[in-house]
């Protein structure tokens, strides 16, 4: 009998080491978020025609600058948790030979107009 429960107690505790067990731990694997959180509300207040320092002002600087496209301002943001992205929202900045911007896309411009449309309905 005391090998019997002795098995059954070493069972329990091996099971209960297993990855799959493990990973629906919420305090085991933490959250992990890079780049720049795109608020919807300053999302949407980019317009075409504003300049490089009232985008700054608005969104914040740009994640990626690169030195080689000085007309393009990339902002990144990712949510991973355990290892796999969760989250995931581009924003990118076009601007024209007179520095103002002229095309803006990424997802995160469809995220924030679903962000506002929720808010909206749920004050309704």
């Amino acid at each position: 009998m005391k090998a019997l429960l002795s098995a059954a107690a070493l069972a329990v505790c091996v099971s209960a080491c297993t990855p799959a067990l493990v990973e629906k731990l919420p305090y085991y694997r933490l959250s992990v978020v890079q780049g720049i959180p795109l608020d919807a509300a300053s999302v949407l207040a980019v317009k075409e025609g504003m300049t490089r320092q009232q985008v700054e002002m608005e969104i914040g600087a740009p994640l990626l600058r690169p030195s080689f496209r000085a007309d393009r301002w990339d902002y990144v943001y990712e949510v991973s948790r355990g290892g796999k992205v969760k989250e995931n929202r581009t924003l990118t900045i076009h601007f024209g030979a007179d520095g103002t911007v002229n095309r803006i896309e990424g997802d995160a411009l469809d995220f924030a107009r679903q962000q506002i449309q929720h808010n909206q309905q749920g004050n309704q």
